[in-house]
């Protein structure tokens, strides 16, 4: 707000009287008002639903060793049958190269972990469904994933 005065005189009869005490008169000035900003609303998008890991159904006798053995050693059963499965299609007499067995051990490893464990080294034990997942819950649980770089994920 402004303030405006202004000084009237005031004459009567060609003669000056005392001046008047100025007036003051208010005047407004209009404030800005800001103007809005269009906001957009951001329009929902779907969140994917994850897809399931699907459980591996195995036949009684593998499925007691790798619930068995996961206990054991206290690693994830699902985990340790996607491996093999991945490794092997669950077949407990695959061979490819110099890897064997539902978990696909090369025999350096074979050999290495079952002394560490203390058990038989045989590469042959390699194709034994429990000895294999028993040595592949041991490797597991030491979090040595990296022997299945493309299964053990």
């Amino acid at each position: 707000m402004f303030f405006q005065t202004k000084n009237p005189q005031t004459k009567v009869a060609g003669t000056r009287i005392a001046q008047a005490s100025p007036t003051i008169i208010p005047t407004f000035t209009p404030i800005p008002t800001a103007t809005p900003f269009l906001t957009l609303t951001p329009v929902p998008t779907d969140t994917p639903t994850p897809t399931p890991t699907p459980i591996i159904v195995l036949p009684q006798d593998l499925d007691e060793l790798f619930t068995k053995y996961s206990s054991q050693y206290s690693v994830d059963k699902e985990l340790l049958k996607r491996i093999a499965n991945c490794e092997s299609g669950l077949d407990t007499n695959a061979s490819t190269g110099l890897y064997a067995g539902l978990f696909q051990f090369g025999e350096p490893i074979w050999i290495q972990t079952r002394n560490l464990l203390g058990l038989d080294s045989n590469v042959n034990l390699r194709f034994n469904p429990e000895e294999s997942i028993k040595t592949a819950a041991f490797m597991v649980s030491q979090g040595h994933l990296g022997i299945w770089p493309n299964c053990g994920k």
